[in-house]
């Protein structure tokens, strides 16, 4: 399937095609767990124990009731749905699972594994960015694409990826829930490592709001705009010269500054402007 077929069909129409419409059509047979291998297009990395424990129960009590999707490979299947029902299987001490053979191209797989699971409520905002990381690679979507296709506004998918350049503690730290979207999304914006570092321990430890880092992240980003660049002793003279002489010569509300090599004049009314004309003038 090319690029141009993929577009035009909707995440529900490939959803829809992997439903098991009718389970007396196709066939269940049982598969040793240990031969399933997970999908690697899968996003989901954290599973929420205490509800695969519950699963488990379930599962001991009622067995399996939806069987699991599976293509078979050259070492055994690859699992195409069904993850946390193989996963409680085991916890519950399951050998087998019931399991329906699909012949999937690696292609559908990609696009299954990745959009379905961009849609799960379970995922961590790092997990979704690396679905959409690779469906953007591997589907070779475009951001705008991959938003249209799953429902999403662009801006939402850009800033979501943004998140996976931040260090690999701070995407940890989101994982397990003490970073929030937001926090992140700030956070993304700053590049010194160091420095995300820190402020993510103390949005940890000292509970600060997405308005509190924003208002860091803002300090942080203006103070990197000013470009403080050294100069020489002899410029450095000759501006204080300037500025002494300026000062004595006119009665201004705020005198000039001098920022890193720049002259900085400030008026504060026409009055005021009018002087700094007359000066440069003469």
């Amino acid at each position: 399937m090319n690029k141009d077929e993929f577009t035009k069909r909707s995440l529900e129409d490939l959803l829809k095609e992997n439903q098991i419409d009718n389970i007396e059509r196709e066939e269940v047979v049982d598969i040793l767990l240990d031969q399933i291998a997970p999908n690697p297009f899968q996003p989901r990395r954290h599973f929420d124990q205490q509800a695969l424990s519950e699963l488990a129960d379930s599962i001991r009590m009622n067995g399996v009731l939806q069987p699991v999707i599976v293509k078979k490979v050259a070492n055994g299947y690859l699992l195409v749905a069904g993850e946390r029902r193989c996963k409680a299987s085991k916890i519950a001490g399951f050998k087998t699972v019931p399991a329906i053979v699909r012949d999937y191209n690696n292609q559908y797989l990609a696009e299954l594994a990745l959009l379905e699971n961009i849609q799960r409520e379970d995922l961590t905002i790092v997990e979704e960015a690396e679905a959409y990381q690779n469906a953007i690679k591997s589907l070779n979507l475009t951001h705008l694409e991959l938003s249209q296709k799953i429902g999403k506004s662009r801006s939402y998918v850009s800033n979501a990826l943004g998140i996976l350049s931040l260090p690999v503690e701070v995407l940890d730290e989101i994982n397990h829930g003490n970073i929030s979207m937001g926090h992140a999304r700030s956070l993304s914006k700053l590049k010194d490592v160091t420095r995300i570092k820190k402020i993510a321990n103390m949005i940890i430890e000292e509970h600060l709001t997405v308005r509190d880092i924003e208002s860091l992240v803002k300090k942080e980003k203006k103070k990197k705009e000013i470009n403080r660049k050294n100069i020489s002793l002899d410029l450095q003279t000759e501006l204080n010269k300037f500025k002494d002489n300026f000062n004595q010569k006119l009665t201004l509300k705020e005198p000039v500054k001098i920022t890193s090599n720049k002259i900085v004049i400030t008026v504060q009314d026409l009055k005021e402007a009018e002087k700094i004309h007359k000066f440069f003038k003469e």
